[in-house]
């Protein structure tokens, strides 16, 4: 079996894991913030000061308020898994470098840097969300930026230069056809 068949065939399983994850991420979140209004402790866990989360039900304004929250950085990481599914159609079609797909790594390394500050945006909205409910004293505003976002912006960068490299080979691909 020769490589190009096997890109086809293995993109083509990328393609239906990137659709199932298009469809699912949304409801991940939807579900997240109708059931966590039942019972905050199952979902968050502060393993730095056990007091800090409050064991009530978030009312509707605060869940609505996380929901909408998390709306942004879940655009962003659709935009995403839209762009990493039309490379992947690409590829089982059995188009493998072209501009098309420079334009796409491009855009997905830019969306998840965007993603990275938009996460950590909602992750301290949902510190809040979650602790406000707390006397005060107790409630949180938690702002984080660790290993896991370095990681995230890390690999965005790598994207955004193998879509470089891409091009450029795309461009001495285009050269070379085009000499005797």
């Amino acid at each position: 079996m020769n490589n190009r068949s096997s890109v086809k065939r293995f993109s083509l399983w990328i393609h239906r894991a990137l659709s199932a994850s298009f469809v699912m991420t949304p409801v991940y979140y939807i579900f997240y913030w109708f059931l966590v209004g039942h019972d905050t402790r199952s979902f968050v866990l502060d393993t730095s000061n056990p007091a800090a989360v409050g064991s009530y039900e978030l009312p509707l304004q605060l869940q609505m308020a996380g929901f909408f929250s998390s709306l942004f950085p879940m655009i962003i990481l659709m935009c995403v898994l839209f762009y990493l599914r039309k490379i992947f159609s690409s590829y089982k079609e059995g188009i493998i470098f072209s501009f098309e797909h420079v334009v796409l790594f491009k855009k997905i390394a830019k969306y998840l840097a965007i993603w990275v500050l938009l996460t950590v945006i909602y992750e301290t909205v949902k510190s809040v969300l979650f602790s406000l409910g707390n006397p005060v004293g107790e409630r949180m505003l938690t702002v984080t930026f660790g290993s896991e976002e370095i990681t995230v912006i890390l690999v965005s960068v790598f994207i955004y230069v193998i879509a470089w490299v891409m091009n450029e080979g795309r461009v001495l691909a285009e050269e070379n056809q085009m000499t005797i």
